[in-house]
């Protein structure tokens, strides 16, 4: 049964982010609101659900639903399946080919197909039921390879990796215009203030590094590869449209070019076992982007 949380903004609280409102005026925990996140209308504005990076308005009536749960986890009867590409798995991590468009965890509108679900899924079906964890997040329009841990110790481990550099991804992205041989763009990210879901560069933003190098060129494209020290969201594509080489179909910062799909695909991973300490190294191809390169090179 739920039990529904519902607060008002007035004038004078002016434009608030949701998660704020969450949390100072309704007095929920993080804990709270994160499970909320994966819950069918767990968070609405005017009965609407929406992220907790909405900025809500005067007059605007928030609502929350406490009491329902557990995380957002149908059995796998409850929904279609998905097949899903692995790629290379042990008994402590579990490495998959996400394609471009797919939602790494339930969020509004997204529920039974999100790679989570249907990993969890999956795996009980085999008998192989575990507690995963994601590992670095790709974007929903970004494809490539995602990373899960089997279990809180190895979550822990890899965790603590990313965070030292032994655990990165490699990109490669088609952009527009020619850009320089190599470079380093260091330009602090953060989100732009009064748009949704968008990032910008700014000097109050969090730090990040950006290495690339050019690959190939086409008559107005590149293709270069690229390497984060940083993992902030929408980070190659913020980087490269401030430098005047927006990513090929990209509908935020982009330019129109009716390209199907965001050019942005992850294609190597490069970590250690979080218990052999083995160095692993996992590769993944992407035909829809192969195709969208050859038919702009």
């Amino acid at each position: 049964m739920r039990h529904q949380l519902r607060y008002q903004l007035s004038e004078n609280d002016g434009e608030m982010h949701v998660s704020a409102i969450l949390s100072k005026k309704m007095g929920l925990t993080r804990r709270q609101i994160s499970r909320l996140k994966y819950i069918p209308d767990g968070i609405t504005c005017n009965g609407k659900q929406v992220r907790t990076d909405t900025i809500a308005r005067p007059d605007d009536i928030i609502c929350a639903a406490l009491d329902l749960g557990k995380r957002f986890t149908p059995t796998s009867d409850d929904f279609p399946r998905i097949p899903l590409h692995i790629l290379k798995e042990s008994e402590d991590w579990i490495a998959l080919h996400k394609p471009s468009g797919m939602t790494l965890h339930p969020t509004h509108g997204h529920y039974y197909d999100t790679m989570s679900v249907q990993l969890d899924a999956l795996l009980k079906e085999q008998g192989k039921a575990c507690s995963l964890h994601t590992i670095g997040r790709l974007d929903k329009d970004t494809s490539g390879i995602q990373l899960f841990a089997r279990n809180p110790i190895a979550a822990a481990r890899l965790s603590q990796q990313r965070e030292q550099g032994k655990l990165y991804k490699e990109y490669v992205a088609l952009i527009h215009g020619i850009c320089p041989e190599s470079g380093v763009i260091d330009a602090p990210i953060a989100k732009k203030e009064g748009a949704l879901n968008r990032m910008t560069c700014s000097p109050h933003g969090k730090p990040a590094h950006t290495a690339y190098v050019r690959l190939k060129q086409g008559k107005d494209c590149s293709l270069i590869r690229l390497r984060l020290q940083s993992g902030r969201t929408h980070q190659i594509r913020v980087h490269m449209a401030a430098m005047g080489h927006p990513l090929l179909g990209d509908p935020i910062y982009g330019i129109p070019d009716d390209v199907p799909r965001l050019c942005l695909h992850a294609d190597t991973l490069r970590f250690l076992d979080p218990f052999a300490n083995k160095a692993i190294l996992i590769h993944c191809r992407d035909e829809r982007f192969d195709a969208i390169c050859a038919s702009w090179l």
